[in-house]
């Protein structure tokens, strides 16, 4: 009896995840991208919505800069993203990663995509996805890089001359860069970049207490959330085979598994 209801719940278990994983592969092919409508005053350029990918976007980039130099490649990279995004928040959709989507129920983070070629594949981007696509396409040019977290808000740290520069590819700064030292200095002209946002994304608390730094230099600076991203993506796209057909070999199996047991109750 004991051998008969864990088979029963072993069957469950595969024809239900056979269901699950095929009927939820099935309904991403049907959905629809949700749409947003984009701010008028970024420098959005739609003709770049077709590089989408960060190979695409490290020619693309190295074309423009026709340099060596690294502040005149970390320009050219910051201009890229000025106009290859405007600020939001990007989200997958069920048919790139359904399994990442759902999960979304649950935190919203596990919806937003972090690995720089899915991030690539929308127009918006907020300030974390924006820095990380950054960031990808300078450490191709051999380019120190690194991240600056205020409380509410992060940028992109490059190396340039011994020094560390921050680029603000989402707020669209004037000038383009500044130092880090003058910032942790809390000079009033590095401060004054951004105005009246300086306090709603927690620059002046830091710069007041000196507590400013450079992380994740030449590191993924969302690991984690990577690792997931690419495990439920690959589970979204392929998983449905490994339990369709465990559950049609266990369907092939079953008039087999039926007749032996009869017949060994009837020697019983």
């Amino acid at each position: 009896m004991t051998n008969f209801t864990s088979r029963r719940i072993f069957d469950f278990l595969i024809y239900g995840l056979a269901v699950f994983f095929c009927l939820g592969t099935i309904a991403a092919q049907f959905s629809r991208p949700e749409k947003e409508a984009r701010p008028v005053r970024e420098a959005f350029d739609p003709g770049l919505q077709s590089i989408t990918s960060v190979d695409g976007a490290t020619a693309y980039v190295g074309n423009r800069a026709r340099s060596n130099d690294p502040a005149v490649l970390a320009d050219a990279a910051d201009d890229f993203v000025r106009r290859r995004f405007y600020h939001s928040y990007s989200f997958f959709d069920p048919r790139e990663n359904w399994l990442s989507y759902l999960a979304g129920f649950a935190w919203l983070d596990l919806r937003s995509p972090v690995l720089p070629d899915d991030i690539l594949h929308h127009p918006e981007a907020a300030c974390s996805q924006q820095v990380m696509v950054f960031q990808a396409i300078v450490r191709r040019f051999g380019l120190q890089s690194g991240i600056v977290r205020f409380n509410h808000h992060m940028v992109a740290a490059v190396r340039i001359k011994g020094a560390w520069r921050l680029y603000d590819a989402d707020r669209e700064i004037t000038p383009r860069s500044y130092p880090l030292a003058a910032l942790v200095a809390g000079e009033p002209r590095v401060i004054a970049i951004y105005g009246s946002v300086a306090t709603a994304i927690g620059l002046t608390d830091p710069v007041r207490r000196r507590h400013l730094s450079v992380d994740d230099i030449n590191d993924n600076p969302a690991a984690h959330a990577s690792l997931f991203h690419r495990i439920t993506r690959w589970l979204s796209s392929y998983v449905w085979i490994l339990f369709l057909g465990a559950a049609l070999l266990r369907l092939a199996r079953q008039p087999a598994t039926t007749s032996s047991a009869f017949v060994h109750q009837a020697l019983s």
